[in-house]
């Protein structure tokens, strides 16, 4: 979190990780398109993320305006050096599973991968806030809501089942982080 008081502005990051191809960069591309927000990509010649995609959405909250910049990183295992730098200093987290009944494991992985990731940079999972996300509800091959919940969400964290692709569970998702950040901000200004 950055503080600028001249400017009464607060800004925080927020980070979408998970998976290679599990819907990270088409939630910012929904969200920016629901939300009239301008996104960055930077991407491979097969459109995957390389570095990172980037996009910002603004938030009165009384006097100050709280921004939001909001990253994902590239799920494959050789950028791991790029999801480091993308996750400092970040304040909240979407881990965003591919449901697919076949990625179970690389999902759990990556979750895991995910905790290691932070105490690198000298964090805990308890310090950031999260939300799962559940995408690719829509397609025929998913594990069921229960069997996400019970294998990948084993700290009991708030979760949306999702598809992003279509848009659904989109806004839900970054609206329970964006909430849980702002009531934050809101204790830190009493």
């Amino acid at each position: 979190m950055l503080v600028d008081v001249e400017k009464k502005l607060i800004r925080l990051k927020v980070v979408y990780y998970g998976v290679a191809q599990s819907g990270k960069t088409t939630n910012l591309e929904k969200l920016s398109e629901m939300e009239g927000l301008d996104l960055v990509k930077l991407d491979t010649q097969r459109e995957r993320t390389l570095v990172f995609d980037f996009t910002t959405k603004k938030v009165k909250v009384g006097d100050i305006t709280v921004s939001f910049a909001l990253y994902t990183v590239p799920g494959q295992d050789i950028y791991k050096d790029i999801r480091l730098t993308v996750l400092r200093g970040v304040d909240g987290l979407v881990f965003v599973v591919d449901s697919q009944k076949e990625r179970l494991t690389e999902n759990i992985n990556f979750y895991n991968l995910l905790k290691a990731d932070l105490l690198r940079l000298g964090k805990s999972l308890g310090d950031v806030p999260l939300v799962f996300q559940y995408n690719k509800m829509d397609l025929p091959n998913t594990l069921s809501y229960q069997e996400l919940e019970k294998s990948i969400n084993v700290d009991r964290y708030p979760s949306v089942c999702a598809s992003a692709i279509k848009g659904e569970g989109v806004l839900e998702t970054f609206k329970l982080l964006e909430d849980y950040l702002i009531s934050k901000v809101e204790r830190m200004m009493l």
